[in-house]
């Protein structure tokens, strides 16, 4: 390349590095649930039964990092800048466990599915959400949508299913905005999860 040509591309370079420096970026917000944590312990010695929850499953989009919104053409929009600070999928079984944790206070609730050797503990309840909607609309509100499906497993007879439960949770928003909306999906999402925990606490252990 000669010293033309160089200082040509040199200079192209630069005007290009100027333009990228001048192109405004919008600043990206995080958002959690704010679900309080309250110090508590259980033994296995004090509990009747054990429930396994295992990680939620979302649907397509539903389980990107971008809040999602459902536009009237059924087209699902994932927010650039409006973002869950952690995989939705990990957040809302986080929440999930711990409110049923310290609703089934007779219960050893554990998250996931680990090996337990222990013949006493391979008797356990299984818990499995699938959410089909998990996102605003342009309506104002805040829609949780799916079911949820309960096994019970014995070393003697296996994994059987106990029960299937359909659910449809659609809120007005707290706040017509991001803040609003993820305040008004987590206060949802408890309320889900408290309707799974009057259902299980009916259980005959």
């Amino acid at each position: 390349m000669n010293n033309k040509h160089l200082a040509l591309f040199s200079l192209g370079a630069a005007l290009l590095l100027v333009g990228c420096s001048q192109t405004s970026f919008s600043t990206i917000e995080y958002y959690q649930f704010s679900q309080p944590i309250v110090a508590m312990k259980r033994s296995s010695d004090n509990t009747h039964v054990q429930l396994r929850v295992n990680t939620v499953q979302l649907r397509g989009a539903l389980n990107n990092r971008g809040i999602a919104m459902v536009l009237d053409n059924n087209r699902v929009n994932a927010a650039n800048y409006h973002l869950w600070s952690e995989s939705p999928d990990l957040m809302l079984t986080a929440s999930a466990h711990l409110q049923l944790y310290t609703q089934l206070t007779n219960w050893m609730v554990i998250k996931g599915l680990p090996v337990i050797t222990d013949v006493d503990q391979q008797r356990y309840y299984e818990l499995e959400y699938e959410l089909h909607h998990f996102n605003g609309d342009e309506k104002g509100n805040a829609n949780i949508a799916g079911l949820w499906r309960l096994y019970y497993t014995t070393p003697e007879t296996g994994r059987k299913i106990k029960a299937v439960n359909y659910f449809n949770e659609l809120t007005p928003l707290h706040d017509n905005d991001y803040e609003g909306l993820v305040a008004t999906l987590e206060t949802t999402w408890l309320k889900v999860n408290q309707q799974v925990g009057d259902e299980l606490s009916k259980l005959a252990l």
